[in-house]
């Protein structure tokens, strides 16, 4: 009926007086629908006044729904450089430090009072050690200077320092009385401090030098046992490792260790499908996913991971490639990603005007720790996207909202520079965010007169993280964003609510602007265990909240309501193994007035999603 209606009255207006095709044929339509009444020659996007009876999106009013149909926004966590999605997990208890094959006896206290005899002690110096100085001992020492004492008593200090060596975790290093300085009276006290000879790997034949190089940041001379296990709880944590064990073995030279450590790789391949509901509902909201990774692809310990995911509608497809390489001991990464997508609006009028869209993201970065232990981490990272988008209708291409060029066509390059900071405690563990982003015009980027949208722009996304320990059956997830821009922004870079996974009890990205706020806090409670102690249900109340504003000379405008609330739970439930299922259901505590019919305007959420 309505194409009927479109063929009718197409001819009846003079597009030549409205704009020049394809826009004028696009104008006409929604004048032959009356979805619009007027339209102003000046007209730059789509300057419209509403028919009364038509109720479509104002198009020069922010709308996910048109504006970024283009280049849906990503969730602003994935915005981050290499982000890691997942919250931080507490500190997992300490593994035994591995010990050498034949341990030291612990030495016996020294007396209050050396033991008389012939030889004069002049003086006694400490030589070989970079640990500790002659000062430490200065009570020990002065108890024997100027004195004759027994051979006894010098050996009693010797294993002293032995003990101060192996209470500090240098279980390889020890201490020796230089007999040959007895009859001078000069005393020596001889350390050798323990030393790796060599690193062995077992258990693998493409990784021996990744393994040996990240084991070798905790070998300095000499070895500290805390040092050590610092590095091989980092490879426990690895996921190319399933599991990493580690012994001394006596060298060839007095003080001299060899480091035996065996590993078991994990399978290099890993896939996954999934079925959920956390795209928007304009593209269609049923979205399946599949995921395959292949880890260690060229023995350097890299991956390359590919996904497709499309709606069950059709009404978007998008592929992803990402490939990841570590470049140094301390897990510096290099990584490569391009996504493509294509989008088609499959409701309301977006569909009878076949509004649709592409885009192409290009994307290198480079993450550094310059801390990395078990208990904490910080990194830089610094990065370039180059993201390009399209919007269509069926009268070809064609603009909406401020901003995109009159082809419908808008384009970022955009460099990132990112810090992140992880604490784990055994009670929980921060994660902390920060991210400047910097819009250029390179590579043709969209470039326009102030105050329209464009790739010239500087903003900051921050995020915070708190993952807190109840009981060993509870915990609290509590995070944070916060987006601050100084430009208004096109709708690839805005900050977005709304949805599964950000402020549920309303649709995937129901509200986008320049700036924008979130609030999450979940509560984890497990209720089912199984025979090995791994949670199989859990429990999870959640509140979230969210509120966007744009720039006051942002042209694009958004919706009186920016505020929005949700309230409700969920569980997570894993039958099997390979096997997660998740249903939430938030209750909205504010009302939108353009809440629409869709399970996710009604609350509801799924995920399913199965690994092999």
């Amino acid at each position: 009926m309505v194409f009927d209606k479109l063929r009718a009255c197409r001819t009846s207006a003079d597009p030549a007086q409205i704009a020049p095709f394809p826009t004028a044929l696009l104008l006409q339509s929604l004048l032959c629908l009356g979805i619009i009444s007027f339209v102003s020659p000046e007209a730059r996007a789509i300057d419209l006044l509403l028919a009364p009876q038509a109720k479509p999106p104002n198009p020069t009013t922010s709308n996910t729904e048109t504006d970024s149909i283009a280049q849906i926004p990503d969730l602003n966590e994935d915005r981050f450089i290499q982000p890691d999605t997942e919250p931080p997990e507490p500190l997992a208890p300490e593994e035994p430090a591995p010990e050498p094959q034949e341990p030291e006896t612990p030495p016996q206290p020294i007396p209050s009072e050396p033991l008389p005899g012939n030889i004069q002690v002049n003086s006694i110096t400490l030589v070989g050690s970079t640990i500790f100085s002659r000062d430490d001992f200065a009570e020990e020492i002065a108890r024997l200077e100027g004195k004759k004492v027994a051979q006894e008593a010098l050996e009693e200090l010797t294993d002293r320092v032995t003990e101060r060596y192996l209470e500090a975790g240098y279980i390889t290093s020890r201490a020796i009385l230089d007999e040959k300085s007895l009859a001078s009276g000069d005393i020596q006290v001889q350390v050798l401090e323990g030393r790796v000879e060599e690193i062995e790997v077992e258990g693998t034949d493409r990784l021996g030098n990744y393994v040996r190089s990240r084991v070798g940041l905790g070998t300095t001379t000499p070895i500290n046992t805390a040092a050590l296990e610092n590095q091989l709880r980092l490879l426990r944590s690895d996921p190319l490792f399933e599991n990493v064990e580690a012994s001394l073995r006596t060298g060839s030279e007095p003080g001299s260790s060899i480091v035996v450590v065996r590993v078991t790789e994990t399978r290099p391949f890993r896939g996954s499908a999934s079925v959920d509901n956390y795209s928007p509902p304009s593209v269609g909201s049923e979205r399946i996913s599949f995921n395959a990774s292949y880890r260690n692809l060229t023995g350097l310990g890299d991956e390359v991971a590919a996904s497709f995911r499309t709606t069950a509608q059709g009404g978007s497809r998008t592929v992803d490639v990402l490939y990841r390489v570590p470049l140094n001991p301390m897990n510096g990464t290099l990584q490569l990603r391009t996504s493509l997508n294509w989008n088609d609006v499959v409701q309301g009028i977006g569909q009878v005007l076949d509004i649709s869209g592409n885009s192409q993201l290009y994307d290198i970065s480079f993450r550094q720790p310059l801390v990395r232990t078990p208990s904490e981490e910080l990194a830089l990272s610094v990065g370039f996207t180059h993201q390009t988008g399209q919007t269509f209708t069926f009268a070809g291409p064609f603009p909406f909202g401020f901003g995109p060029d009159a082809e419908g066509r808008s384009t970022t390059s955009v460099f990132k520079f990112g810090q992140d900071y992880v604490l784990r405690e055994v009670s929980g563990a921060w994660a902390l965010r920060s991210q400047f982003n910097i819009g250029t015009g390179l590579f043709d980027a969209t470039s326009n007169e102030s105050p329209v949208p464009d790739s010239h722009f500087f903003s900051w996304l921050g995020q915070v993280q708190r993952v807190q320990v109840l009981n060993e059956n509870n915990f609290l997830i509590i995070s944070a964003d916060l987006q601050l821009s100084s430009a208004g922004l096109l709708p690839s870079q805005q900050f977005v609510i709304g949805g599964g996974q950000s402020v549920r009890g309303y649709r995937q990205n129901v509200r986008a602007a320049d700036n924008g706020f979130r609030f999450s806090i979940e509560d984890r409670i497990t209720l089912q265990r199984d025979e090995a102690g791994v949670a199989r249900f859990l429990f999870i109340p959640f509140f979230e909240t969210g509120l966007v504003w744009n720039r006051s000379n942002n042209p694009n405008t958004l919706q009186d309501q920016r505020f929005i609330a949700g309230l409700g739970a969920g569980f997570i439930w894993q039958p099997i193994e390979p096997l997660t299922i998740k249903l939430d259901y938030g209750v909205p505590l504010v009302n939108l007035s353009d809440r629409g019919e869709n399970a996710q305007d009604d609350g509801f959420y799924f995920s399913v999603i199965y690994q092999f």
